[in-house]
């Protein structure tokens, strides 16, 4: 993969990398991130978005309980999607004291964290927690087992979190979301072979097709700084 310098329109960035990995699926993407905007030239920090509390993955459940009865609505059906995602009741985690409580000192932050049917609970309450958003370049970034499905991935997990970041009076920059291929629901990993079977149903391509370190990962993650650069260079 060839180093990209960075863009003309840009100048290098200061960026806060916040990431919140459960199972260290994340961490990886997180990795692979900083080490390509490092090769642009950018200066990186990190901030690790941790919960007081590590529930086992049965507690992590019951607060998605309303939402499934409504997910043939949410998936089929788009002005009740988009009504849905204005008002759904998202879960948030207490947070362990942040490194960066205040990201005002950086040209641009990211963000990242697993998908949890919409937004991981510690990187939902970190959006909302953190200071210094305001007319900044947010950029998000995340792992799910699945394949890229357009509607139950992509859009579940990023229209949430640019609604956030909008109530911030920040812009969701880009987005960046690659497949983990790991589940641990629920007894026997059923969900993973699930999504195994969609992504060939769907795409007619291998699940790992489209994890980290595939060609595909690699050309989104490209994509995505160039994005974060792109935006930056358009805020004063």
């Amino acid at each position: 993969m060839r180093e990209t310098a960075p863009s003309a329109l840009t100048h290098n960035m200061k960026i806060l990398i916040a990431c919140f990995s459960r199972t260290g699926h994340t961490a990886r993407l997180a990795e692979s991130l900083s080490r390509r905007l490092a090769a642009r030239g950018h200066e990186l920090s990190f901030e690790s978005i941790s919960p007081l509390e590590h529930p086992n993955r049965w507690r992590l459940v019951p607060p998605l309980w309303p939402a499934i009865p409504l997910l043939p609505l949410i998936l089929w059906v788009a002005p009740f999607r988009n009504w849905w995602f204005k008002r759904y009741p998202q879960p948030e985690h207490e947070l362990a004291p942040l490194a960066w409580p205040d990201a005002s000192g950086f040209d641009s932050v990211c963000v990242g964290g697993p998908k949890w049917l919409y937004i991981a609970y510690p990187v939902a309450r970190y959006l909302t927690a953190v200071e210094g958003l305001a007319g900044k370049p947010v950029a998000s970034f995340a792992t799910f087992c699945g394949p890229p499905l357009d509607v139950f991935e992509m859009q579940m997990l990023f229209t949430p979190i640019r609604h956030r970041v909008a109530a911030r009076d920040a812009r969701l920059a880009s987005t960046l979301a690659v497949s983990s291929g790991f589940h641990e629901f629920f007894f026997f990993n059923e969900m993973e072979y699930l999504f195994r079977a969609i992504s060939r149903l769907v795409f007619r391509r291998s699940l790992s097709d489209f994890a980290i370190g595939s060609a595909w990962a690699d050309a989104e993650i490209e994509r995505f700084c160039d994005e974060l650069e792109a935006a930056a260079g358009a805020f004063p």
